[in-house]
């Protein structure tokens, strides 16, 4: 073979090499969508104030992460089936579900500043006006930051909340779904304002309802169908989409589209993902291959407006549908939500089904790793990691016999 064609078939190689990294082909300039961060007068000022971040969880942050990846320490707290959220002062907020059960505010390093005492499944929300709002399963809970008691509505059986998040309204009300598959609606005073009941809300431990940028929708997760949209202002459901149960919540962009994975965690391989607009109307999908869907896998949104979610395999879509990159993760699941930072880096918890061990892994936006952790001791990865105005990441884990989180730098 003389050297032209050598040199030739080397061409052609490389291109096909390049066609199978992207087989979506280059992707056009007006498939970014600029998402800014939207306004909130009612939610705090800190770098990760609720579950996934904000009303529309997003799971973006407007710093960057970590850029070593490595674990400086392991926190005790307790075993915990919540997120963290990170309130004013450079306090952390985390809960716990199993005895002895203890609600914390831990500095930066991990050190009590001061504790309650009763069981929360649903990760803290952090007020403009620094009050902290604690779900607890028996009791809603609001604390000033120094810890001191402001209000407290106890819950009868039916009433109870085992959701993983709850939601505030640009007025600063607080929403949430509870164990009776009621919507119910508290003022900053704690005082019931209304409630809506419907069967097929999702009433446990996945349920984290979304908002519409203008504040006006709420969208719920749903049992028999995929997602319910309150009107807020009316107080009726304006409109119901997908006939599948919908285990992570949605996640909504600057223009009102709202993404969602309907489907049960097994009993099928066939999944899709939705882009939806704010009448219910399908966008698009995209369909998808994975055995098993994890509950609160949710996606995330980066400031380009591409949108990243996956199972065992990590997906990058524009947001008009188009694939991106996708990422095989080596036989390990996402077992987290999703999250990513200023830059564009996605973080993601993911577990190999068959020996445990789990990871952390932060992936830039163009599908290459920028790092990863492996552990092989705690049990599982748990759901609302927290990234800090410094760089850091809290990553706690779920339902865990040795009760620690991470601290990632």
């Amino acid at each position: 073979m003389n050297l032209k064609k050598l040199l030739l078939l080397l061409l052609i190689s490389s291109l096909l090499f390049v066609k199978c990294d992207n087989p979506s082909g280059p992707i056009d300039n007006e498939d970014i969508v600029p998402q800014i961060d939207i306004p909130w007068p009612s939610l705090g000022n800190t770098s990760w104030p609720m579950h996934h971040h904000d009303p529309q969880s997003t799971g973006r942050s407007k710093y960057s992460g970590p850029q070593n990846g490595v674990i400086t320490k392991k926190v005790y707290v307790g075993i915990s089936v919540s997120g963290i959220s990170i309130g004013y002062n450079q306090i952390i907020y985390v809960s716990t579900s199993y005895w002895p059960v203890e609600f914390l505010a831990l500095d930066y390093e991990g050190n009590v500043k001061w504790k309650s005492n009763f069981m929360s499944h649903t990760t803290p929300l952090i007020s403009s006006d620094s009050v902290v709002y604690a779900a607890g399963v028996n009791a809603f809970f609001a604390f000033t930051t120094d810890g001191d008691t402001l209000w407290k509505n106890t819950l009868d059986r039916e009433s109870r909340i085992v959701s993983v998040g709850i939601n505030i309204d640009k007025e600063g009300n607080l929403y949430y779904i509870d164990y009776n598959n009621t919507l119910t609606v508290l003022d900053k005073n704690g005082n019931i304002k209304w409630k809506l009941r419907d069967e097929r809300f999702l009433n446990w431990t996945d349920a984290a309802p979304t908002f519409s940028p203008d504040g006006n929708t709420l969208y719920v997760q749903g049992i028999s169908v995929s997602v319910l949209a309150v009107d807020i202002n009316n107080q009726t459901i304006k409109w119901v989409f997908g006939d599948k149960r919908l285990l992570s919540s949605p996640v909504i962009d600057n223009a009102g589209n709202i993404y969602i994975i309907p489907g049960e965690q097994w009993f099928s391989n066939q999944r899709s993902i939705y882009s939806l607009n704010q009448q219910g109307v399908v966008n698009w999908k995209y369909d998808f291959i994975a055995e098993t869907l994890w509950d609160n896998t949710e996606p995330t949104i980066d400031y380009d407006g591409n949108v990243y979610f996956g199972a065992d395999t990590l997906y990058s879509i524009t947001n008009g549908g188009k694939l991106r990159w996708k990422k095989s993760l080596n036989g390990t699941e996402i077992v987290s939500p999703l999250i990513c930072d200023k830059d564009n880096v996605i973080y993601l918890g993911v577990e190999d089904p068959g020996n445990g061990d789990n990871k952390i892994i932060a992936v830039k936006g163009n599908g290459e790793i920028k790092w990863e952790i492996i552990d092989t001791i705690e049990r599982e990865l748990g759901v609302s990691p927290a990234l800090t105005e410094e760089g850091a990441l809290f990553y706690p884990t779920w339902d865990n016999q040795y009760g620690n989180y991470f601290i990632i730098k």
